[in-house]
C-alpha cells in the first residue's frame, strides 16, 4: 500500500529574501576578488556559474531546513500545551478498556469526584451512570448527558485503534444539563403537590339530633353543610354529600398544609353548633388519605382513616400518610347513646369463627385489671357454649389475676385449667387456633402478642379508642368507645348468645366487677345499656357484696396510698400530679390507680396523674372528670386508653424525668398541639 509523502511547507517570504541577499553578497564578493586578481575570462565564467549554483542551492535548501527545524520546535511546544490543557482543564477525559474499567483519567475528574480522587479501576458506569454500550451508540457530535459527582456533563467517546477496543471519553461541563435537572425536580414537585387527596366526612351524632331534637335538626344540618362547603372552597376542593350524614371531599395535596397549619379548625367551628334545649354539640369525624398510588387505593385509605377516627371516639381527623398516621382533635367525649344492632351482628359472626377453630385463646392487656379479666371470663363461656376448647392467657403471678381466680373458685367453678401463661399458650397454639383480644386494641401490649401472627385469625373487642392501624387485620373488629367497659360489651353478647342459666355466678361476679371498676361504681360513663348489662349479670348470680371484696384495700396499700396523697402537686391550676418513690411489687401500681381515682374528686381538679416506679419502668395512671381527654395527653408519651381513663409506661426513665415529660405533654395539650401517632398504648 503506497503512502503519500508529506510535502514540506513552502519557505516564507523573509526566508527567501534573506537567501537572495546572501547570494548577491557572495556574488559581489566574488566579483571583487576576480577584479583584484585579474583572472582570465574562462575562470571568471566558471566562477560566476559556481556562485550562481551555490545561490540557487541556498535559496532552495536553506529555507526548507529552517522551516523543518522550526516545525519540530513548534510541534514539541504544541504537544506539551495540548497535554497540559487536557490534564488540567475543566473537561473530564477518561481512557477506559473495552469492559469499561478506567486505566487513565485527567485531573479534571478529581475535581468532579466527591472524594477528590481519580477513580482508577472503577467502571465508567460507576462514574457517569452510563454504560460503554451507551457511549458507543451515542452520536459523537451531540454526545449524551451524564452526571459525575455533583456536576452535569455532555460526554462523547472516540474509539482508539489499538487492537483492544479502548475508548477515550470526553465530558464537558453543561449548565444546560443542570438547568434541565432543576426543571425536572421542579416538575416532579409540582406533580407531587397536584396529587389528589381523598377525605371522608361523617357527622357523628346526626341520628341523635333527628331523634331527640327534630325541630332544630334542619337548621343545624344546613349550618354544618355551609361550614363544610366553605372548608372545601378554601382549599379549592370538590365536596359531595352522598348520604344524609356522609360527605366525600377531593382536593390537591398542595392545599393539605393549610388544614394542618390551622389544626383542622373546622372541627371547632362545627362543635360550636348547638342543638335543642340541652345544647347538644355537633361533631364530625374525618378520614383523609394522602398516600401515593391509584385513586382506588386513596379511597380505601380514606375509608380506613375514617373508621379509625370513629373507633377513637369521633370528633377528630385522622390523616393517613405513606409512612405514618396523624391525629387531630378528639377533645370531646363520645356520646353514650348507641344501639344493640351491632352487638348482635358481632355475636353471630364471632360464633361462626369460634365454631370453625379447634381451640380459642382469650387475652387482655398486660397488667390486667378487673375489666380485662372479667371480659375474658365472659367470653370463655361463649366459647364453651360452642363446644370448643378455650384458655385465658394471663400472668398467673399477677395480683389481680390471683384475686379473680379466688372469686372464681369460690363460686364453685374451676379456674385451674382455664388460666394459662403466655409460654404455655405459645406451646399449645396451632394453625387453626383462634385468638380473641379483649379490652385492648394494641397488639404490642397484649398479654402474648406473639400469638397473633401464628393464629388462624383473631378478633378485637374493646371500648378504648383505636390508636393505629393493625399490622394484620382482624377478622372481627368490635371497638365501641361509647361503651363504659369491655365487660359491658361482653355481657350484651352473652345475653344474646347464651341460654338462661349457662353463665355462672363466678363469671357474672367478675364481669360486674369490671363494670364497677370502669364506671367508678356507676358514677361515670354510664347509660341505660350499662345498667341493663349489670341487671343481666345480677340475674345470673352476681352479688355486689361479693364483688366488693375485690375492691377492699389492705393496710399496706392504704399506707402507700397515703404516701401518694402526701406528695400531690397541682400543675396548671387544674392538673393534680401524685408522685411516689420506688416500689418493689405490683401493690404500688394498684395504689397509684386508686390515688388517681381519688384525686379527681377534689374540687377544681380536671385531671389527675399518679406516677410510680417499679424496677426500671415508671407507670403513669391518668383519670379525668370528662373535661380533659387524658388519652390525648398520654399518647404523647406513647400511651393511651380512654377519654377519661388512660395510662402509659416509661421504661428507662426516672420519676423526675417522667414527671417532666408528663408536664410537657400537658403543656402541649393545653397549647393546642396535636397528638403524635402513638407507638403503644397501656390501658389502665
Amino acid at each position: 500500500m503506497n503512502r503519500k509523502k508529506k510535502k514540506n511547507p513552502a519557505p516564507k517570504a523573509w526566508q527567501m529574501i534573506a537567501c537572495a541577499v546572501l547570494a548577491v553578497a557572495l556574488f559581489g564578493l566574488y566579483a571583487l576578488v576576480v577584479a583584484k586578481l585579474h583572472l582570465g575570462a574562462l575562470r571568471t565564467g566558471a566562477a560566476i556559474i559556481a556562485v550562481y549554483l551555490l545561490a540557487v542551492l541556498l535559496i532552495i535548501y536553506l529555507p526548507r531546513r529552517l522551516v523543518k527545524g522550526q516545525g519540530r520546535e513548534d510541534r514539541s511546544g504544541f504537544t506539551r500545551t495540548v497535554l497540559e490543557g487536557v490534564d488540567k482543564g475543566d473537561a473530564v477525559v477518561i481512557l477506559c478498556r473495552n469492559d469499561g474499567s478506567v486505566v487513565w483519567c485527567n485531573e479534571g475528574i478529581a475535581y468532579a469526584m466527591p472524594d477528590g480522587r481519580k477513580p482508577y479501576g472503577k467502571s465508567v458506569y460507576e462514574i457517569t451512570g452510563a454504560t460503554v454500550e451507551a457511549f458507543r451508540k451515542a452520536d459523537p457530535q451531540s454526545g449524551i448527558g451524564v452526571t459525575i459527582g455533583n456536576g452535569y456533563y455532555i460526554a462523547s467517546c472516540c474509539p482508539i485503534r489499538n487492537g483492544r477496543g479502548d475508548l477515550l471519553i470526553t465530558a464537558v461541563p453543561s449548565m444546560k444539563m443542570k438547568e434541565l435537572a432543576d426543571e425536572l425536580d421542579l416538575f416532579r414537585d409540582q406533580i407531587e403537590m397536584s396529587d389528589l387527596c381523598v377525605a371522608y366526612i361523617y357527622i357523628d351524632n346526626l341520628t341523635e339530633m333527628i331523634q331527640y331534637e327534630s325541630e332544630s335538626f334542619r337548621p343545624a344540618t344546613t349550618k354544618i353543610d355551609e361550614y363544610l362547603r366553605e372548608w372545601a372552597t378554601d382549599v379549592k376542593g370538590i365536596i359531595k354529600e352522598f348520604e344524609r350524614d356522609r360527605y366525600i371531599l377531593v382536593f390537591e395535596k398542595r392545599n393539605l398544609g393549610r388544614y394542618v397549619e390551622r389544626k383542622f379548625d373546622v372541627l371547632d367551628r362545627i362543635r360550636d353548633i348547638r342543638v335543642g334545649e340541652e345544647k347538644l354539640p355537633v361533631t364530625v369525624s374525618v378520614g383523609i388519605s394522602s398516600v401515593t398510588g391509584e385513586f382506588s387505593e386513596k379511597e380505601r385509605a380514606a375509608r380506613a382513616a375514617l373508621d379509625m377516627a370513629l373507633g377513637r371516639g369521633g370528633d377528630q381527623v385522622v390523616l393517613k400518610l405513606d409512612d405514618s398516621t396523624e391525629f387531630y382533635g378528639g377533645r370531646s367525649r363520645a356520646s353514650l347513646r348507641r344501639t344493640g344492632v351491632r352487638s348482635r351482628v358481632v355475636s353471630n359472626e364471632l360464633l361462626m369463627h369460634i365454631s370453625r377453630s379447634s381451640g380459642v385463646f382469650i387475652m387482655g392487656h398486660k397488667y390486667p385489671d378487673y375489666d380485662s379479666i372479667g371480659a375474658c371470663v365472659g367470653l370463655s363461656k361463649i366459647v364453651e357454649f360452642c363446644g370448643v376448647d378455650v384458655n385465658i392467657v394471663a400472668d398467673p403471678d399477677d395480683v389481680n389475676v390471683k384475686r379473680c381466680r379466688a372469686i372464681y373458685d369460690g363460686a364453685g367453678d374451676s379456674a385451674g385449667k382455664l388460666f394459662i401463661s403466655a409460654a404455655e399458650a405459645q406451646d399449645g397454639v396451632r394453625t387453626d387456633t383462634f385468638v380473641i383480644l379483649v379490652d385492648v386494641n394494641n397488639i404490642s401490649i397484649s398479654e402474648a402478642p406473639e400469638l397473633i401472627p401464628i393464629a388462624s385469625g383473631y378478633a378485637v373487642i374493646d371500648h378504648h379508642r383505636k390508636h393505629s392501624e393493625f399490622d394484620r387485620e382482624p377478622v372481627i373488629e368490635y371497638i365501641e368507645t361509647k361503651s363504659s367497659s369491655a365487660c359491658e360489651l361482653v355481657a350484651e353478647m352473652a345475653e344474646q348468645v347464651l341460654p338462661s342459666g349457662f353463665l355462672g355466678a363466678g363469671e357474672a361476679g367478675l364481669m360486674l366487677a369490671g363494670i364497677i371498676l370502669d364506671t367508678k361504681k356507676f358514677t361515670r360513663s354510664t347509660g341505660a345499656r350499662t345498667y341493663g348489662a349489670a341487671l343481666y349479670l345480677h340475674d345470673n348470680g352476681a352479688m355486689p357484696e361479693t364483688v366488693q371484696e375485690l375492691f377492699k384495700t389492705g393496710l399496706d396499700s392504704f399506707v402507700r396510698e397515703a404516701r401518694f396523697l402526701s406528695g400531690v402537686k397541682i400543675y396548671r391550676s387544674s392538673f393534680a400530679i401524685a408522685v411516689c418513690g420506688d416500689g418493689n411489687d405490683g401493690g404500688d401500681r394498684i395504689a397509684a390507680s386508686k390515688v388517681a381515682d381519688s384525686l379527681i374528686g377534689v374540687r377544681g381538679v380536671k385531671a389527675a396523674f399518679s406516677l410510680v416506679r417499679l424496677g426500671d419502668t415508671v407507670h403513669i395512671s391518668a383519670r379525668s372528670t370528662g373535661d380533659v381527654n387524658v388519652q390525648l395527653i398520654l399518647e404523647r408519651l406513647r400511651g393511651g386508653g380512654h377519654f377519661d381513663t388512660a395510662g402509659t409506661q416509661l421504661r428507662g426513665a426516672g420519676v423526675k424525668e417522667a414527671e417532666r415529660q408528663l408536664k410537657d405533654a400537658i403543656d402541649d395539650y393545653l397549647d393546642g398541639g396535636d397528638a403524635a401517632a402513638p407507638d403503644g398504648i397501656i390501658n389502665s
